[in-house]
């Protein structure tokens, strides 16, 4: 009789406890969730405190969108003053001094004229892709100790590993503008993965719309290995088409289309920039062997998706307007932290943009990344 009491009294008083404690464990995983996606990123937005009396030149070459926005973001560091800017085209100079309000900034007609004249802290390279290495040697060349090159880094690997080599042995500061490598809401993302919450990252599904491999897509190879936090081991390419010339000249070529990839911890990805997409518009989605991530741009939001928690959508924190990421990249550069986005990750975008290049011309085989020797040497008419 006492042990039949004795049980019933445990059977209830583990019945209550059970209540007592589901909360407080419920309470738990959503106190540490919020500290995983509000927690405190690497902070990139400031000078370091060492450097933030120092007043640094810096210059701009090309005067196009990207040279626009360059400056737009440069601007609003106040320990920056932009001195000078080049393009061949004076037309392009003017705009861009009259849509910066940057009337007396000193223009130069090519690279070379500017780097003879003037003695800068920073150099950003915003050409089209064909000119970024050779850019960017000229400036070494000058003395220049900080250098941000446009993506893609430039339009053969072979080249870009020496630009690596020669920025290593000089002990020059190179970021390539990746520019989600800086944002706030991809960094609490790969938290998020990295916590475990949708259990081990089994595959990245990033569908962007229409835009070439080169100027749109590498982009994203970017950050299937920002996200899959592995090295790229194989792609398989499908390109479109590319009949119609690039908008920034017949000499340029870049066309769209498909890659699968495969990452050295067993990651696989898909990326799809084909033309005949509807529009712009994208999607990513980040699955586990536990749950799933997916990420619309448009929409400013992203929403993870476990057994433990249910359904769960953050909106962006960040903008994803090119000018405010570019201050984030100009500020790191000038402060003592290393780069989100070294030589090192832009030649792995680049050379997974050129593999799928080589697997469609050669029949849609796997690619073996790093690329050797041989498939190294191309040098592509990228825009």
């Amino acid at each position: 009789m006492i042990r039949r009491y004795t049980s019933a009294v445990v059977r209830r008083l583990r019945r209550y406890t059970s209540f007592a404690i589901r909360p407080l464990r419920n309470y738990r995983k959503e106190r540490q969730l919020h500290n995983v996606v509000h927690g405190t990123s690497k902070n990139r937005a400031l000078l370091s405190k060492s450097n933030a009396s120092i007043d640094y030149k810096v210059a701009v070459i090309g005067a196009g969108g990207m040279g626009q926005d360059q400056c737009l973001g440069l601007r609003t560091l106040r320990q920056v003053k932009i001195v000078a800017v080049a393009d061949k085209n004076p037309q392009a100079m003017e705009r861009l001094r009259k849509q910066t309000n940057l009337p007396d900034v000193r223009g130069y007609e090519s690279a070379e004229a500017l780097l003879n004249a003037e003695k800068l802290d920073m150099v950003c390279v915003a050409t089209n892709t064909t000119s970024h290495i050779a850019v960017a040697r000229l400036a070494i060349e000058a003395g220049v100790r900080r250098l941000i090159v446009e993506k893609p880094i430039g339009n053969s690997v072979a080249q870009a590993r020496q630009l690596a080599r020669l920025c290593a042995e000089k002990k020059i500061k190179i970021a390539v503008n990746h520019s989600r490598r800086w944002s706030n809401d991809y960094a609490a993302i790969k938290r998020c993965i990295e916590h475990g919450y949708i259990g081990p990252l089994r595959q990245i599904y990033i569908v962007p719309g229409p835009g070439g491999l080169a100027m749109i897509g590498v982009h994203f190879f970017d950050l299937m290995a920002y996200m899959g936090d592995a090295s790229f081991s194989w792609v398989i390419g499908f390109l479109d088409t590319c009949d119609r010339p690039n908008r920034r000249g017949p000499q340029f070529k870049d066309p769209g289309g498909y890659s699968l990839i495969g990452f050295e911890n067993g990651v696989r990805g898909y990326l799809d920039v084909s033309d005949d997409l509807n529009c712009k518009d994208l999607f990513i989605v980040l699955r586990g062997d536990g749950g799933r991530i997916e990420i619309d741009e448009r929409l400013g939001q992203w929403s993870m998706d476990t057994p433990s928690l249910g359904r769960r959508t953050f909106q962006f924190k960040d903008t994803t307007d090119t000018a405010p990421y570019f201050t984030k990249v100009a500020a790191e550069m000038l402060s003592d932290a290393p780069p989100s986005c070294s030589a090192a990750e832009g030649i792995a975008a680049l050379e997974a943009v050129v593999a799928a290049h080589l697997s469609n011309d050669r029949d849609h085989v796997r690619i073996s990344l790093p690329l050797q020797e041989k498939d190294a040497e191309p040098e592509f008419a990228f825009p």
